[in-house]
């Protein structure tokens, strides 16, 4: 979803969304990759169900070829989330600006830039007791597309969901699947109609859910 915001130094506040989520996904499918298409093998397709009422079901196609270190602890997670992933939440929903990827703007992420913020991604962690960090695969795309998911950063076990493309960060982060076309209506509807918290004083500016969700992973067909 697109939102306009208010720039003025650190006031920055989201005010308004202007654009339906069904019309986001449409307008931004057209460049979304063609990789998920070959990922029709049961096991490559994790469910992430967000703990709301009713359930919502995000269906995400895990590149095992390219990413087998992230497959081999997202089936750890889905193996022993009983014990290990009642932590697991989905906490910060950064809306698309109006003005993302702007030439009117200056060409960063911060002060005034065109990248933000807000930073155009959906964002949780796989909270566990036996690992903190997540060793990496080579699988850094020059450009994260729409509906990618990747690792948030370093070793991270939290990752994140692009809700549009991310030119501004090179091939920094690991991204270890994509979000089914149909299912990403569902993420862009989190940042438009759940509750958000700008907390403006940090440095980054970061966009939150007021009540992080909790969720839980199986392996579906696609």
């Amino acid at each position: 979803d697109v939102v306009k915001i208010r720039r003025g130094g650190a006031d920055t506040t989201t005010v308004a969304i202007e654009e339906s989520s069904a019309n986001a996904a449409k307008r931004n499918d057209a460049s979304f990759t063609n990789e998920q298409s070959n990922h029709s093998n049961n096991q490559n397709i994790l469910s992430l169900t967000i703990e709301t009422s009713p359930p919502i079901i995000i269906r995400i196609a895990v590149l095992k070829k390219e990413c087998p270190k992230a497959y081999e602890f997202l089936s750890f997670m889905v193996d022993n989330q009983q014990a290990e992933c009642r932590p697991c939440t989905i906490y910060r929903g950064e809306p698309v600006p109006s003005y993302w990827g702007s030439e009117d703007y200056p060409d960063r992420y911060f002060d005034g830039g065109r990248w933000g913020p807000p930073y155009a991604l959906v964002q949780g962690g796989l909270v566990n007791s036996r690992f903190n960090k997540v060793e990496q695969d080579n699988h850094r795309p020059k450009i994260l597309k729409r509906g990618m998911v990747a690792w948030a950063g370093g070793n991270s076990i939290h990752f994140f969901i692009a809700l549009a493309d991310h030119p501004e960060w090179g091939d920094v982060h690991t991204a270890w699947g994509e979000v089914l076309t149909d299912d990403m209506p569902l993420v862009d509807a989190l940042v438009k109609e759940r509750p958000l918290k700008v907390l403006e004083h940090n440095n980054p500016v970061l966009t939150y859910f007021v009540e992080p969700m909790h969720f839980h992973l199986e392996w579906k067909g696609g």
